[in-house]
């Protein structure tokens, strides 16, 4: 029944994105299906966005499915009669086919099953299950979107714009289609990086191209995750998209299109300011050099009245507001001062260089089958190899330099893993990928020299700001989307013959069904090393045990929650694990995230918070022992998980007041 109540947000997106979809191609200058289709999705998150954020500062998110209406029948109706023209994206599917029809077949059986996964399996990422889906909640119970009672940072601090998309899923008490956002960004950047090839190259090297990109694996990987990387990355491609449409044909709706999709990007991630700084920057100096500029700023002037309409919207997706709330709560525009100590590289740019260094290593990613097999020919493992190399020639040079606080003590490994957090992009992507990109930053023209500055650029500003830490690969995904036209005018360069190219598509491909097959957190097949992995869909009971994840850490702590806590009471959360879990499968509590300092023993005080613990009815302490010394309040332990399981105690709390009232 739940996964049946997702098709209700699944069909609003739908129609939310075909309808923009059937806008852009029915214009005097119709845009091609891919480009249309690419900006169709991305500016139909970006609208939904911005009617929940609406919705929440309002104070009244009961309201929205009454705007959601209000938004989308007109949508829907103005483009009524003009609906056969979504026939354009299977014929356009069949006309591309006609040239490659097994590879396409074989990617379209690909993008389905990575649907599959997307839509029908629970949530599983570390960041997903602690900020990212927990804080949906929080506001979704304190029907606001600035939240006072949090554990970590980034569940109150961090941008809202692409974890609110969640709340359409949520709200029905469903946690099937969590992961539909990242696979529509997916199919954003194969889109995208089509449609911006294409009028380039021929039609044969930019579909190639396409499965070049598609087939990263780090990028596989997060095209079924629930974090916001994949879709920062489809966000930035459709303002490229945007642009280029500008530069081939200039109107005010694409100049307007750029600029609230650039808004929207903010939205997803802080680190879109990085890439809105450096393309806007190259893509102005080519303006100029069009000698367009002048057009650019009557087109602005003449459409004044439009401007000022999509004022508030651009208010509300750059995250104006949220980021004067951090600054009156933490002093900091993106709050406490102390978090962003913690995450970035702090050795200037000796750290930033030894960073480019890991981050190098790293990126020599050629797949676990080829390590496995190299091992067993050569009696060496290639990743050992690496690792002895690093070990010997950097490691003491480089020491703890550029590192985030948070992995000061976590060892430089290599591993060429199955994981969103800490897979790379393959052969392809230090083979091709990186080649093409500096290719062009020297040979390229225009736009796909911008690509390449722009790629280049936020591969060094990445490893300047951030602490290295093993799990940075994800912010990667933003430079891989930006790549994707440096390929194809590479390969068009080249000129490859027809059996090169056929080859190309064919390790893309192959590398594709591998990421789809292996992926550690949604096994399909099973691989011995090093770690047996089972199917997936057998160990999830065919996606009905929804907490398959949380029993294999936490054991049964959600039951028990649930077991122990009856509706209505109020619960205190003290410690730092998966949230989501505990707080969507035990509805009707109310759940408070509560910070408390740690004694020299690392255990929570529990006197730094007694004054609010006497506000609620239990107490759930994870990640560590709670010190109940030096307490008014009586805590009477109702359960503990087994050892083996993630550390949680759940007390029942009796304050004086309380016991005098009874």
């Amino acid at each position: 029944m739940l996964g049946a109540v997702a098709l209700i947000p699944i069909t609003e997106i739908a129609a939310v994105i075909l309808s923009i979809f059937i806008g852009l191609r029915t214009r005097p200058n119709a845009y091609p299906v891919a480009a249309a289709l690419a900006l169709g999705i991305v500016s139909g998150l970006g609208l939904l966005s911005f009617l929940l954020q609406i919705g929440f500062l309002l104070g009244r998110p009961e309201w929205l499915p009454f705007v959601e209406l209000a938004v989308l029948l007109p949508l829907v109706g103005l483009q009524w009669r003009r609906w056969p023209i979504i026939r354009d994206i299977p014929h356009r599917i069949i006309v591309v086919g006609r040239e490659a029809p097994v590879t396409l077949t074989v990617l379209a059986v690909a993008l389905l099953y990575l649907l599959l996964q997307a839509v029908l399996l629970p949530p599983s990422s570390w960041d997903a299950l602690t900020y990212h889906l927990p804080r949906v909640l929080l506001w979704e119970q304190n029907r606001s979107l600035l939240l006072r009672d949090f554990i970590i940072t980034p569940q109150a601090a961090f941008p809202v714009g692409s974890d609110i998309l969640s709340h359409l899923f949520l709200r029905f008490g469903t946690d099937y289609g969590l992961g539909l956002f990242s696979w529509l960004s997916y199919l954003t950047i194969l889109l995208a990086t089509y449609g911006l090839a294409r009028p380039r190259v021929n039609r044969y090297i930019a579909l190639t191209t396409a499965f070049v990109i598609a087939s990263l694996p780090e990028v596989v990987y997060q095209a079924t995750a629930t974090k916001n990387d994949i879709i920062l990355a489809a966000v930035a491609i459709a303002c490229v998209v945007w642009a280029d449409r500008w530069l081939q044909s200039p109107s005010f709706e694409s100049l307007l299109g750029l600029g609230l999709t650039l808004c929207f990007g903010v939205a997803v991630k802080t680190t879109f300011v990085l890439f809105a700084f450096f393309f806007g920057l190259k893509w102005l100096s080519l303006v100029v050099q069009k000698g367009r500029l002048g057009l650019l700023v009557q087109s602005s002037m003449r459409h004044w009245r439009w401007i000022g309409v999509s004022f508030l919207p651009a208010v509300i997706l750059s995250q104006a507001w949220l980021f004067w709330d951090n600054y009156r709560q933490f002093g900091g525009f993106l709050g406490p001062a102390k978090f962003a100590i913690a995450n970035r590289n702090n050795d200037g740019l000796v750290g930033g260089i030894a960073n480019f260094i890991r981050y190098s290593f790293q990126s020599i990613h050629l797949l676990q089958p080829v390590d496995i097999l190299w091992k067993k020919g050569m009696g060496w493992s290639l990743t050992d190899g690496l690792q002895h190399l690093y070990n010997t020639l950097c490691e003491p040079i480089l020491g703890v330099a550029g590192r985030s606080q948070l992995a000061l003590s976590t060892p430089f490994v290599i591993l060429w893993d199955m994981k969103e957090d800490t897979s790379w992009f393959g052969p392809l992507g230090i083979f091709l990928v990186v080649p093409a990109m500096v290719w062009c930053a020297v040979k390229g023209q225009r736009l796909p020299r911008i690509m390449a500055f722009v790629s280049i650029a936020l591969v060094l500003a990445l490893c300047y700001a951030m602490g290295w830490s093993p799990w940075k690969s994800r912010f990667f995904i933003l430079v891989a989307a930006m790549s994707g036209l440096c390929v194809a005018m590479l390969l068009q360069r080249l000129q490859p013959r027809p059996w090169m190219l056929n080859g190309l598509q064919m390790l893309s491909l192959v590398i594709l069904c591998y990421a789809c097959a292996f992926n550690f957190a949604k096994p399909l097949l099973f691989m011995p090393s090093p770690k047996p992995l089972d199917n997936i869909w057998v160990l999830s009971d065919w996606t009905r045990n929804r907490l398959i994840y949380e029993q294999a850490n936490g054991g049964d702590r959600v039951e028990q929650i649930g077991q122990n806590i009856p509706p209505g009471k109020k619960v205190a959360i003290v410690g730092y694990d998966h949230y989501f879990p505990m707080m969507f499968h035990n509805p009707g509590r109310e759940f408070v995230l509560l910070p408390a300092d740690k004694t020299p023993d690392k255990q929570y005080d529990l006197a730094t918070i007694e004054a609010r613990l006497a506000e609620v009815d239990y107490l759930l302490c994870l990640e560590q022992a709670c010190d109940r010394n030096n307490l008014d309040l009586q805590l009477n332990l109702l359960w503990q998980n087994a050892p083996h399981f993630r550390f949680t105690q759940l007390y029942e709390i009796t304050s004086p007041t309380r016991l005098k009232q009874r």
